[in-house]
């Protein structure tokens, strides 16, 4: 018996993609075919493109120039504007928007402006012209594990389907003490791993579950076969295949760190175990790079020493997927946290305070002197 592949995250949006794609003029872009620019650092800031940004061409081998990758993103930009405006039916100038596509063209190959590196690898791409999955142009995202009692998994996979797609993901600790550990039951139930982002998190989702399920929900056996061989290309992002291993190891570990815990809560460090696992199994991904944030409670000696790793040595080999910070408050004794900082560079600082009253999504206009 095999279960059904379960629906991917809501959280990626998707829209049909537009008649008639806008494209920069051929001839615009090939008469920047023999130009250079200055990428900087005595020749290391084009290393670094060439190593992280450029994308291979349709052919799957030749990777692209810089003249290339700047007209994708410039496409892919005026493609979201050219959506936007035809589903609304304002009436899209095709001519006026040639002239400013070629303006940010040519600011974009002087180096004179950039967007972030997220924008610069799937911008134009078939990550966002073909799957419509626009989260992969984010640097950051949050999740607290706190806010998901009625379902204490979509945290954990959350930040998987949002790290598989090359976004940074801060989470708390909150669901310590709150998500109870139950006993999964058996089955002889098989769930087949679709070959695909929304299959390994689909996985995950089954594993977490089994164990988060009042009750005790139905572990399956995992099926690794349809996923492809370590060191074969995936087209939509990019780089190429881990192959299965990295995903049975992910499951094989979080068993191990669920199955301690069955009939008590999660922990703090069960939580921070599990993100980072996770972090490691993505950054597998050859040109996928795990980016997490971790955020505790100042107080909590297990949260503030969970990178001593002579207290904690089993998570020395995974510990580095994330930086830690705690939430500091003003007037708060720094000691417990500056004498863990002196030995091993964290905890991290973060003042909710400061950034709820002079964050820029706060709503406050600031002005500035000169």
């Amino acid at each position: 018996m095999s279960m059904p592949s379960l629906s991917p995250l809501s959280f990626f949006f998707s829209t049909a993609p537009t008649a008639t794609p806008f494209t920069l003029s051929s001839s615009f872009v090939e008469s920047y075919r023999a130009k250079t620019t200055s990428f900087g650092f005595n020749g290391l800031g084009e290393v670094v493109y060439q190593r992280t940004y450029s994308r291979m061409m349709s052919d799957g081998t030749t990777p692209e120039q810089w003249f290339q990758t700047v007209a994708r993103v410039v496409n892919g930009t005026y493609n979201m504007q050219k959506k936007w405006i035809d589903e609304r039916q304002l009436g899209w100038d095709e001519g006026k928007a040639q002239v400013s596509a070629q303006r940010m063209y040519e600011l974009m190959f002087d180096m004179k402006f950039l967007p972030p590196g997220r924008g610069l690898w799937a911008m134009g791409s078939p990550i966002t012209e073909e799957r419509s999955l626009y989260a992969a142009l984010n640097n950051c995202a949050f999740v607290s594990t706190g806010d998901a009692q009625q379902e204490p998994s979509s945290p954990f996979c959350f930040l998987m389907d949002a790290s598989m797609l090359g976004v940074g993901v801060g989470f708390d600790t909150l669901a310590a003490g709150l998500t109870a550990v139950h006993p999964p039951s058996s089955t002889d139930t098989t769930f087949t791993v679709p070959d695909s982002r929304e299959g390994w998190v689909d996985s995950l989702r089954l594993l977490l579950d089994a164990y988060f399920v009042p009750g005790g929900g139905a572990l399956p056996i995992f099926d690794y076969s349809d996923i492809r061989k370590a060191g074969t290309p995936i087209r939509g992002f990019g780089g190429v295949s881990s192959g299965s291993e990295v995903l049975v190891q992910l499951h094989q570990e979080i068993n191990t760190v669920l199955a301690a815990l069955v009939g008590s809560t999660l922990t703090v460090t069960a939580v921070v175990d599990i993100m980072n696992l996770i972090g490691k199994c993505v950054v597998s991904g050859n040109v996928r790079r795990s980016a997490e944030i971790a955020f505790g409670d100042p107080y909590s000696e297990e949260y503030i020493d969970l990178k001593n790793y002579e207290i904690n040595p089993q998570r020395e080999a995974y510990g580095w997927t994330s930086n830690n910070s705690i939430y500091a408050e003003l007037g708060m004794d720094y000691e417990p946290s500056c004498t863990r900082i002196r030995k091993n560079g964290e905890p991290g600082f973060a003042w909710l305070e400061n950034m709820r009253s002079f964050g820029r999504m706060n709503g406050v206009k600031v002005s500035g002197g000169g």
